[in-house]
């Protein structure tokens, strides 16, 4: 079998690495091998990859820009998939926005910005890729990205591609129904807007999250969702947990809500911690916290 998705995948045209370390390829770097990595460069090799996956039952595993993920210090038996070439290019008219899913979110929203077009600068200082951004209904606490979306274009898991209106989309706080299908392009209607006030915001949350976040270190992202009417982050703090520590992993000293790898931390350790911080809480306050970060196994 090993034989024939090596040949099925060249005959494709896709970019194929074997045993790659996942840790090169998350915002956390933890992860094993996966048994395939695979770069797609345009629909039509994302529709033949999908329909032999689909056909042969293969394991697979779509990334973006790597953050908000976890993955077993074993790796994955499977293919992971990376969209490349043609999902990364965008294009402005007025003020709509056609963009592939794996351009840089933060990336776009400063490009929309300098257009003088608002709706996307709360965004400036999320990792990741506009794909997974919109598949986690990612956003702030001012708003959530699926308030600018007007359509999508997805391929499902079965090879077919499909058009996406308004109507088919059901977000709610960091989720969304788009769980059977690859995002392959987005497009956005914003507001044209004085470029100043825009700058403002971007400068207020890039300043914010200087301040209340681990940049510069390795990282996730959040790690649980914010139980209704209150901050994970504040939850954790409460239990003096922040600089806590298992193996090499810790819980950050600026935001109890972000766990950090600080030399070689392990998939295991990060479960661990996860595990101790959720029973901790429900100890302490009945609370049941829910992961915000993908555990993919």
């Amino acid at each position: 079998m090993n034989k024939n998705i090596l040949l099925e995948l060249s005959l494709i045209g896709c970019n194929i690495k074997q045993n790659e370390p996942l840790s090169k390829h998350t915002t956390l770097c933890i992860g094993g091998n996966a048994d395939y990595f695979v770069e797609i460069f345009n629909e039509q090799q994302l529709i033949l990859l999908l329909k032999f996956i689909y056909k042969n039952k293969i394991k697979f595993y779509i990334i973006g820009g790597g953050s908000n993920i976890l993955f077993s210090d074993e790796g994955f038996r499977g293919i992971i998939i990376k969209l490349c070439g043609d999902f990364c290019r965008y294009c402005i008219q007025e003020n709509k926005i056609v963009c592939g899913s794996a351009v840089n979110l933060s990336f776009l929203s400063k490009i929309t910005a300098d257009k003088e077009l608002s709706g996307l600068e709360y965004f400036v200082g999320i990792p990741g890729t506009v794909g997974g951004a919109i598949y986690g209904n990612a956003g702030t606490k001012n708003m959530s990205i699926s308030s600018v979306i007007d359509k999508l274009e997805i391929v499902d898991f079965i090879g077919i591609k499909k058009i996406l209106n308004k109507k088919d989309f059901n977000f709610e706080y960091r989720k969304s129904n788009l769980q059977n299908c690859v995002i392959t392009k987005a497009f956005f209607v914003l507001k044209k807007t004085d470029k100043n006030d825009i700058l403002k915001v971007i400068l207020q949350e890039t300043d914010k999250r200087r301040k209340t976040q681990p940049i510069g270190t390795k990282n996730a992202g959040c790690i649980f969702k914010n139980p209704k009417n209150d901050s994970a982050g504040r939850i954790i703090d409460s239990l003096n947990l922040k600089n806590y520590s298992i193996g090499d992993v810790k819980v950050s000293n600026i935001h109890a809500n972000f766990i950090i790898n600080e030399n070689n931390g392990s998939a295991r350790d990060m479960l661990n911690l996860i595990d101790f911080i959720k029973n901790e809480v429900k100890k302490k306050y009945g609370i049941s916290l829910e992961t915000e970060i993908k555990i993919i196994k």
